[in-house]
């Protein structure tokens, strides 16, 4: 079993336990004997709620004079202006953790030996294994996505011995508890008063039952004892109310009480089935870095005892297969067809933390949430991008209409830095972060990536269209024109850097690059559907025109004196040289504007300014989102000693014993203790796709940035760009043989160390190619 995380010790903390999830409800599991702990989450259980009044009155007029006062040099009134434009915060709100499963055992925990907990991320399975004098324990648990429960087994060999109770708490949230014959009920209130008032938020309903064997349950409104048991099987449901208060369709199947009732007759067929839906999703990619003897011998090993061995050096590749898959699990966990949300900061679950600081726990959309989902596409899972789609064009389009017209007195939509479950696209409430409407349309190019990787042309039509074309009227009409003919942009800020001027930190000016990198890749985007889609672009031929005319005028990409990419129009120097977000740099990854081979300067450019980023070292803000951005850079940049030390940087100094990926407080980022973000993990899932095969531009590169660590390997299932399934097989760092396969006949272009050549591929059919299929590739 090589996709298995696993531990010899329980899990003393949050960081060390293990995660299960359906795409709405989120199981941490500690795997305690004496006491088992399970914190539980749900992705729609946030506190806030709707507003209309997240604009603030006359923002639009406070816009055109901060875009004024600046091309007039007056930075200082600028900034005095942008308080007449910030959003108003009211009742964002935050996702809270839904509260904890406890189960006691009337046992003093002596005499155990041989534990070990697992985590299967084949069939999404958690395991737990002791002895105890004569006695062999063995539980498990798992959240069901198509019966949409979470259960937790306990068998014994030896008749009777469990004894206990079973209760839940809500932690820090407003918490009742009744029996309601043999069910044990609970509601739990999403009210906190540090992003909202206190008084408005999500209510989740729970429902917890109990079976055993061969000894007797009782509910109270406490909770549930038990004793006697030879086996105990617990059922626990959750519910809540969002969909009401957002004012959205519900897409799911309530739970009944029959369906409550029948659990235990239906276990058999409930854990099989889910088993099976987990792996239908993780069996589509297969990855071995190494030899196959190596794999296995490492996976003997308790994960949490090779992350401790790879920060005292050890070299273990094999622990990036398992970090790759891992994010798949993750991204599988948090978000599925019908999650009515997409994932947030933290996926389906809460750690506590950052709901409890100033970032909350919600959907950022200045790098956190599209990190989230690029591994939709080569990690084979586009399904898991729906819930994104439907959240988007539901909520936060019709939100963003508003804001479009309200704060930036334009047509079409626009939002901004955050969102949560509320659909929120207003400007942020801070003048230090915003303006900034491109968080919209950056998250908008998923759209594009979803529909290049599945090739669905009804999806192209139906919801990419639609969303590129508003998008489009508002940045057409947003830009301006200069006396010297380009379209420049602004007010607006790199996220979420500063400048120095006159020693003074400024925040926003126009001309971003990172602004104008986005609406360059929206232009282009949506002129490749326009062609593609020739009845739409016919119907929107001004539109068309106006794209057409201002997507060739646009700021050009500029190298500074030292030999770096500018991040602004003008010159003067970050406050925060070693800064974390490095957005300027996205023409890179996730978009190709800039590639050593269309764009060698640019490139290059663009490597010298992560230089100096990361240099003197200790001065880069770390984090795993940050960290995985760095190892996409390096490898669309062919940059492999680089691509190796982010990869061991990443578990030597920003993975969990679990192998969640953290994001430790940073001068720019604060918090009372390290993060999770999801991001990090999926961050790092793709970048070890991209060493291994990229096709931005319309190629396939085989291997481009193979770290010399991973002389020998193989990986299965990976996806590129037309929907190309690849397996690609190497040895002693040299592709042996590779295997295509397309959902449409048509020629690839594939591309070797530096050696392109064309493969013909019929429907459905695997072609096969070896090394010599590219000539004389360099050894």
């Amino acid at each position: 079993m090589l996709d298995r995380i696993w531990s010899a010790r329980e899990a003393g903390r949050w960081q060390e336990a293990y995660p299960l999830g359906n795409g709405r409800m989120g199981a941490v599991v500690y795997g305690g004997i004496t006491r088992e702990t399970v914190d539980l989450s749900e992705l729609t259980f946030f506190s806030g709620a709707p507003s209309r009044e997240n604009n603030k009155q006359g923002a639009a007029t406070a816009f055109r004079e901060m875009r004024a006062l600046l091309q007039e040099g007056k930075e200082e009134e600028a900034m005095e202006k942008a308080s007449a434009f910030m959003g108003n915060r009211g009742n964002y709100g935050t996702n809270l953790p839904a509260g904890k499963l406890h189960i006691a055992f009337d046992d003093e925990g002596k005499d155990i030996r041989g534990y070990q907990r697992s985590l299967d991320l084949q069939n999404g399975l958690f395991s737990m294994q002791y002895r105890q004098g004569g006695n062999t324990v063995d539980r498990n648990a798992f959240v069901s996505w198509p019966d949409q429960v979470f259960c937790y087994e306990i068998r014994t060999s030896e008749p009777q011995s469990l004894t206990g109770k079973l209760w839940v708490d809500g932690g820090e949230n407003p918490f009742l508890s009744q029996k309601a014959g043999e069910e044990f009920r609970f509601l739990v209130q999403a009210r906190e008063t540090l992003h909202s008032d206190g008084s408005s938020g999500v209510d989740l309903t729970g429902t917890v039952r109990v079976w055993c064997e061969d000894g007797a349950v009782s509910c109270t409104d406490e909770g549930i004892a038990f004793a006697g048991c030879s086996r105990l099987l617990v059922g626990l449901w959750m519910e809540t109310d969002y969909e009401e208060k957002a004012g959205i369709r519900v897409r799911r199947h309530k739970n009944t009480a029959d369906d409550r009732r029948r659990l235990p007759e239906q276990y058999d067929r409930i854990r099989k089935t889910h088993m099976e839906d987990v792996k239908r999703r993780m069996g589509r990619v297969f990855l071995r870095l190494g030899t196959g003897e190596e794999q296995e011998r490492a996976a003997r090993i308790p994960t949490d005892e090779r992350v401790s061995a790879l920060r005292r050096g050890t070299e273990d590749p094999s622990l990036s297969a398992l970090s790759f898959q891992f994010g798949r699990y993750l991204l599988q966990c948090a978000s599925r067809e019908d999650s009515p949300l997409p994932a947030h900061l933290q996926g389906v679950w809460n750690d506590n933390v950052a709901c409890r600081i100033g970032w909350t726990c919600d959907m950022h959309l200045d790098i956190n949430t599209q990190m989230n989902y690029w591994l939709s596409g080569p990690g084979n899972l586009p399904e898991c991008c729906r819930p994104l789609f439907a959240w988007m064009e539901e909520l936060l389009l019709p939100s963003g209409r508003i804001s479009a017209r309200e704060s930036y007195g334009r047509k079409g939509w626009s939002a901004d830095l955050v969102s949560n479950a509320w659909g929120f696209s207003a400007p942020y409430w801070s003048r230090t972060i915003s303006p900034c409407p491109t968080g919209g349309i950056w998250q908008a190019s998923l759209y594009m990536e979803y529909f290049r990787y599945t090739g669905d042309e009804a999806f192209a039509r139906e919801h990419a269209y639609p969303v590129f074309r508003e998008a489009v009227e508002f940045f057409t009409e947003y830009v301006f024109q200069e006396e010297d003919g380009y379209y420049s942009s602004g007010p607006s800020v790199s996220p979420e850097n500063a400048f120095l001027k006159d020693g003074k930190k400024r925040y926003f000016s126009n001309g971003c690059t990172y602004e104008i990198l986005m609406i360059r890749e929206l232009l282009e985007e949506f002129l490749e559907l326009a062609s593609l889609l020739p009845e739409a672009g016919e119907t929107d031929r001004e539109l068309k025109r106006r794209a057409e005319t201002i997507l060739p005028r646009l700021l050009p990409y500029r190298i500074l004196p030292d030999k770096t990419l500018a991040e602004w129009k003008h010159s003067w120097p970050a406050a925060d040289p070693q800064h974390r977000h490095t957005s300027h740099l996205l023409g890179v990854f996730p978009y190709a504007q800039i590639t050593p081979e269309e764009t060698p300067e640019l490139a290059e450019a663009a490597w010298k300014s992560l230089e100096g980023r990361l240099y003197p070292q200790e001065n880069w803000e770390d984090t795993g989102w940050a960290r995985s951005l760095l190892l996409l850079y390096s490898a669309r940049l062919r940059k492999k000693e680089a691509a190796s030390l982010h990869l061991g940087s990443m578990h030597k100094t920003l993975t969990h014993p679990n192998l969640l990926v953290m994001h430790p407080p940073t001068r720019g980022a604060g918090s009372f203790m390290e993060v999770y973000e999801l991001d990090g993990n999926t961050g790092l899932s793709m970048g070890i796709a991209e060493l291994l095969l990229q096709s931005h531009g319309g190629k396939i590169r085989l291997l481009p940035c193979l770290p010399k660590a991973w002389d020998d390997g193989c990986v299965e299932g990976l996806i590129a760009r037309g929907g190309i399934r690849a397996d690609i097989r190497w040895q002693e760092g040299e592709l042996r043989e590779a295997g295509f396969t397309a959902p449409r006949q048509e020629s690839i272009c594939l591309e070797y160390r530096g050696i392109r050549r064309t493969l013909f591929l019929k429907a459905g059919e695997r072609e096969t190619i070896t090394v010599e299929f590219f000539g004389s590739a360099e050894r």
